[in-house]
């Protein structure tokens, strides 16, 4: 069983991604980051989180900033649980560019462009 810890800004997103990811690999098990959620690398910890995908824009607290921070504090509590982050290349062009140089610079695990096919998504976190 492959545990996701999923942080996205909209409900309907959480969702979607949730029945995506979990019909493409039933042994996927995903959970959601609730709006009540104040740390999301102790859910991490305590669900012991396999993969923390989180979504990427620039509001607060889903800033790029704010997302390698999580990260970094993820990899001292969970050392095995990888990032990635899905970020709209449509809507912030400029955003999914340093994404893309974060993990270039080996300081997240992986990212995925929100335009991407449930099956890539799932392949892409099953070979995590």
């Amino acid at each position: 069983m492959r545990r996701i810890v999923l942080d996205a800004q909209y409900s309907v997103m959480t969702r979607a991604l949730t029945m995506a990811l979990e019909r493409q690999r039933p042994d996927f098990l995903v959970h959601s980051v609730g709006p009540q959620t104040q740390d999301i690398a102790s859910l991490c910890r305590s669900c012991r989180a396999n993969v923390l995908l989180m979504e990427v824009c620039t509001r607060a607290p889903r800033r790029l900033s704010d997302r390698l921070l999580l990260s970094a504090s993820l990899q001292d509590m969970r050392p095995r649980c990888k990032t990635v982050l899905l970020v709209d290349e449509a809507e912030y062009p400029e955003l999914a560019a340093a994404v893309c140089m974060a993990k270039k610079d080996h300081i997240i695990d992986d990212f995925v462009y929100a335009s991407v096919s449930p099956a890539y998504l799932s392949a892409m976190i099953d070979s995590l």
